[in-house]
């Protein structure tokens, strides 16, 4: 069926007092859900944004009724806070959240008169009746006593909104003031559709020692169904736990924008996050993605590329010990180039790095890799994974295997060969995983190695260039007697 745009006049006998919206509003934006935002299209909208406007009513002596029109789709009505700063009364406060769309529009206008456009051929042919029924077409009742079905119809028209649709969500309060005159109101709610994510930029310098530039923005998605002009925003670092989502919005427009700041936000501290108050003002529209400065540029900052591979076997911990012999990975498995360096004042750095995308190049534009950077706090240290190098590789293999129930405890033989087609040397950051049992100790290893934390130990192996490097050790297990193997 062609469908068409509706006209629909509105004409209300009583209605309420209009707010006066008094500057731009103030927008608490939460990190986190931003890829959701971006890329939903239905159900419930992710994000989470605190909003507050400040508006103005003319309101006379007694009963008023005032509403605040154009809301988000995503706001969550029972977050709702509206406060009188005069001596004005708040009481019951209604939500109208049914839009004009179509369907909606002829749902509500059965037993309604409505105008019909339909396309024959080449003419254009108009009814007009009572809709008795709007579903796979229209059912009318003409006026000479007629019932009529349309299958097919170009566009329709009423003479007032139904009762209960709005264009956009809107609010409605009941206040009582003691006098007439104007009185202002804040406005607070949450909503969803609203989330923002930092994206990095790191330029690798020229020369021997290792040294990035790094910049920083904020990307901020606007999927909340409103636009926000003149925004005083605030960008926080962090999720709180939210009970319920709010619904969705409609698909986002591809529309992205640019600010230019005065001056860049300043990190500060909020409750148990880092917030970034964006100077002036912003225009947020619906469906963009807007993108603005967070922090200056960090230049020399040190750093060190490094080589790692390392068996997939993550940070599980068995509940007993695991004595299948050829459990656990054997054969090839890549190496990764990552890139470290400390967020440090003393390295160029030492500040809270919100988490985002991180690309980085090399000092002629190559691009080296992405990676997700999580929540950093200053003086931590910040470990890039930026891909899989072509030119080195490794194969695990599981030399030996022995257990012994008797004395409980096991013995594993593990070696590595790892191999460089490069030019030059390299030095490899063999991670490996001891992923038996949480009670271990090497019994003899080819080289020297670190503990890393309670179920990992590591290797740095210098490979030469063109050529192989291998590196073992053997692990032994053990558990106590109330231990119940398989």
């Amino acid at each position: 069926m062609q469908r068409a745009l509706v006209t629909a006049l509105l004409a209300a006998l009583a209605t309420p007092a209009l707010a006066t919206r008094e500057g731009g509003a103030s927008l608490t934006i939460y990190s986190g859900d931003y890829d959701a935002v971006v890329q939903s299209a239905g159900g419930f909208a992710p994000g989470h944004a605190l909003v507050r406007e400040r508006h103005r009513f003319e309101l006379a002596a007694g009963a008023n009724q005032v509403r605040v029109g154009g809301l988000p789709q995503a706001i969550d009505a029972a977050g709702v806070v509206f406060r009188a700063l005069g001596d004005a009364q708040v009481g019951s406060q209604r939500f109208d959240f049914a839009l004009a769309g179509q369907d909606e529009l002829l749902r509500r206008a059965i037993g309604r008169t409505i105008r019909v456009e339909q396309a024959v051929g080449g003419e254009r042919l108009r009814h007009a009746g009572v809709l008795l029924a709007a579903g796979a077409g229209l059912t009318l009742a003409l006026p000479d006593g007629r019932v009529k079905v349309l299958s097919d119809y170009a566009s329709f028209e009423l003479d007032e909104l139904p009762a209960g649709l709005s264009a956009k969500p809107t609010l409605r309060w009941d206040v009582q003031a003691p006098r007439a005159g104007s009185q202002r109101f804040d406005l607070d709610y949450p909503t969803g559709g609203l989330a923002w994510r930092a994206e990095y930029l790191v330029t690798l310098a020229s020369g021997r020692d290792c040294r990035l530039h790094l910049a920083a923005a904020a990307q901020i998605a606007n999927r909340s169904g409103a636009s926000f002009s003149g925004a005083q925003i605030t960008l926080v670092a962090g999720q709180p736990n939210r009970v319920a989502a709010p619904p969705a919005p409609k698909a986002m427009r591809g529309e992205a924008m640019m600010m230019v700041a005065d001056a860049l936000p300043t990190p500060e501290a909020s409750g148990e996050y880092h917030a970034w108050r964006l100077p002036g003002t912003t225009d947020l529209p619906d469906a963009s993605l807007q993108r603005v400065p967070l922090m200056a540029d960090a230049r020399g900052v040190a750093c060190e590329r490094r080589y790692e591979t390392r068996a997939g076997f993550g940070g599980w911990q068995p509940p007993t010990p695991i004595v299948e012999p050829g459990f656990g990975v054997s054969g090839r498995q890549p190496v990764l180039a990552t890139l470290a360096f400390d967020n440090r004042k003393a390295a160029g750095l030492g500040q809270p790095l919100p988490a985002g995308r991180v690309r980085v190049f090399e000092h002629d534009g190559a691009l080296l890799g992405e990676a997700l950077l999580a929540h950093t706090p200053a003086n931590a240290k910040v470990e890039l994974e930026l891909g899989t190098v072509f030119d080195l590789d490794a194969e695990r293999r599981r030399e030996d295997f022995r257990l012994d129930r008797a004395a409980r405890s096991m013995t594993e033989r593990i070696s590595l060969t790892l191999r460089n087609a490069k030019p030059q040397a390299a030095t490899v950051r063999v991670v490996e995983s001891l992923p038996r049992w949480s009670e271990w100790e090497i019994v003899e290893a080819s080289g020297k190695w670190d503990k890393r934390d309670a179920q990992s130990i590591a290797f740095e192996v210098a490979v030469p260039a063109g050529g192989e490097t291998t590196v073992s050790y053997t692990v032994r297990y053990r558990w106590a007697p109330d231990v119940r193997i398989p």
